[in-house]
C-alpha cells in the first residue's frame, strides 16, 4: 500500500469525524479567548481591604491615609473588631486585613515597637505580595516622617535629618512580569496545556476509535496499512494543524491579551517543532492504548489540572513531592512550560532552556518507538 494511499485515508477518517474536528479546530479556537477571561484583567493593584483601627489616633488615620495613597491597596472597608474583618475575608469581600493596636500611637510615643498586623490570604501568591508591599511602603513612611520630625525637632538640618534616617534610596524594577499581573506567566503556560490536551483529545478520539473498528472486526486501511506510514501520516496532519494553531496562539493571542513577547521568532519555532513532535507521538501512544474513543476526552481532562500544578509556575517547585515532578517529566507539557515561560517570559538564551529542549526529543523518540510496538503487536494480534 502506497504512502498517499495512507495519508489520504488517515485524513478522511480525521476530518469526517465531528468530534475530532469540533475538538482540534473549534475547540482551540474556542479556549484561545475562553481561557485566560478570569485573568486577562487582573493587575495586582487596588486590592480592596479591611481597615480595624483599634487606637482611633491622629497616627492611625495617618496610615489609613498613607495606605489608601500606594497603588496596591484600597480601604473599602473599616471594620470595629478583627472578627468582623475575619468574616469579610472568608465571604471574599475584601482581600486582606490590616489591623493598629490598642495604644498604638501612645507606644509610638514613648519610643516602643508596636506591632501593625497585617493578614491576607498566602494562596495568591501576587495578592499576598502586593498586600505586604503596600502596607510595608505606608508604616514606613509614617515611620520615617515621624524620626525624621524627632531630628528636627533636635535642631538637626532638613537634609542631615532626611540623610541620616535613609541613607539610601531604593528603586523596584519588575523584571518579567513588569505590571504585576496574572496574565503575564499564567496565558502562555495555559496556552500550551491547551494545544497539548486538545491534540490528545484528538488524537485519542482517532486512536481509540480505529481499536474498536478492529475489535468488531471491521475492515479498513488500518488493517493493511504498514504502522510506519500510519503515524508519519497522522504526524504531518496533526504537526501542520497544530502549527497553524501556535503561530496563532503566541502571535495574535499575545498581541490581543498584551502578553510580553522577549524571545525570537526562530528560537520560538524551534521549541516549537521539539514541542509539537513529542505531543504528537504521546498522542499516538496514548491512542493506540484506548480501547474506544470515549475514554480520550475524560482521562486527558482529568490529568489538566495536576498538569498545571506540577510545573511549578504556579505553586513553587520546592513545595511539590520530588516523586510527583520527576512523574511530571513524562508529558511533554512540562518541560515545554517550563521552556517556553524562560524563553519567551524571561528573555534566556536558547542554551539555557537546552535541557527541556532535549527532554522533549527525547520524549518523542521514546513514545514514538512505544506508539509503534503497540500498534504492531495489535495488528499481529
Amino acid at each position: 500500500m502506497k504512502f498517499f494511499k495512507v495519508f489520504k485515508a488517515e485524513s478522511k477518517l480525521i476530518f469526517t469525524d465531528v468530534a475530532l474536528v469540533l475538538t482540534i479546530i473549534g475547540g482551540v479556537l474556542l479556549y484561545v479567548f475562553l481561557y485566560p477571561q478570569p485573568c486577562s484583567s487582573q493587575s495586582v493593584s487596588g486590592l480592596s481591604i479591611s481597615f480595624v483601627d483599634l487606637d482611633k489616633s491622629k497616627l492611625s488615620r495617618e496610615i489609613a491615609f498613607k495606605l489608601n495613597s500606594t497603588p496596591q491597596i484600597s480601604i473599602t472597608r473599616y471594620d470595629m473588631s478583627e472578627r468582623d474583618a475575619k468574616n469579610a475575608l472568608v465571604e471574599g469581600n475584601i482581600k486582606a486585613i490590616v489591623v493598629i493596636p490598642h495604644n498604638f500611637s501612645k507606644d509610638v510615643t514613648l519610643g516602643k515597637s508596636p506591632v501593625v498586623a497585617v493578614g491576607a490570604d498566602s494562596s495568591y501568591f501576587l495578592i499576598y505580595g502586593a498586600v505586604l508591599e503596600g502596607a510595608m511602603k505606608s508604616v514606613l513612611t509614617q515611620s520615617a516622617s515621624m524620626k525624621v520630625g524627632k531630628l528636627l525637632i533636635s535642631g538637626a538640618p532638613m537634609v542631615g535629618a532626611v540623610k541620616a534616617y535613609t541613607p539610601y534610596t531604593l528603586n523596584t524594577i519588575n523584571l518579567f512580569n513588569t505590571n504585576n499581573s496574572y496574565t503575564q506567566y499564567v496565558i502562555p503556560a495555559v496556552y500550551i496545556i491547551i494545544l497539548q490536551q486538545t491534540m490528545l483529545i484528538g488524537l485519542g478520539i482517532l486512536g481509540g476509535g480505529i481499536n474498536e473498528r478492529i475489535r468488531t472486526r471491521q475492515r479498513g486501511y488500518y488493517n493493511e496499512a504498514p504502522v510506519w506510514m500510519m503515524m508519519l501520516s497522522r504526524f504531518i496532519i496533526f504537526g501542520a494543524i497544530f502549527f497553524v494553531h501556535i503561530l496563532f496562539y503566541f502571535g495574535f493571542s499575545f498581541s490581543f491579551f498584551e502578553v510580553t513577547h522577549i524571545s525570537s521568532v526562530s528560537n520560538l519555532l524551534n521549541f516549537s517543532v521539539a514541542f509539537l513532535t513529542a505531543s504528537i507521538f504521546f498522542g499516538i501512544f496514548l491512542g493506540a492504548l484506548f480501547s474506544s474513543r470515549e475514554i480520550a476526552t475524560p482521562v486527558i481532562l482529568f490529568s489538566s489540572l495536576p498538569l498545571v500544578f506540577s510545573v511549578g509556575f504556579i505553586w513553587p517547585l520546592e513545595a511539590i513531592p520530588m516523586f510527583i515532578q520527576n512523574l511530571s517529566y513524562l508529558v511533554p507539557s512540562t518541560p515545554a512550560m517550563q521552556g517556553f515561560l524562560r524563553l519567551n517570559q524571561m528573555g534566556v538564551e536558547f542554551n539555557a532552556i537546552m535541557p527541556q529542549y532535549k527532554t522533549l526529543w527525547i520524549q518523542a523518540v521514546v513514545y514514538a518507538g512505544l506508539a509503534y510496538f503497540i500498534l504492531d503487536k495489535k495488528r499481529r494480534a
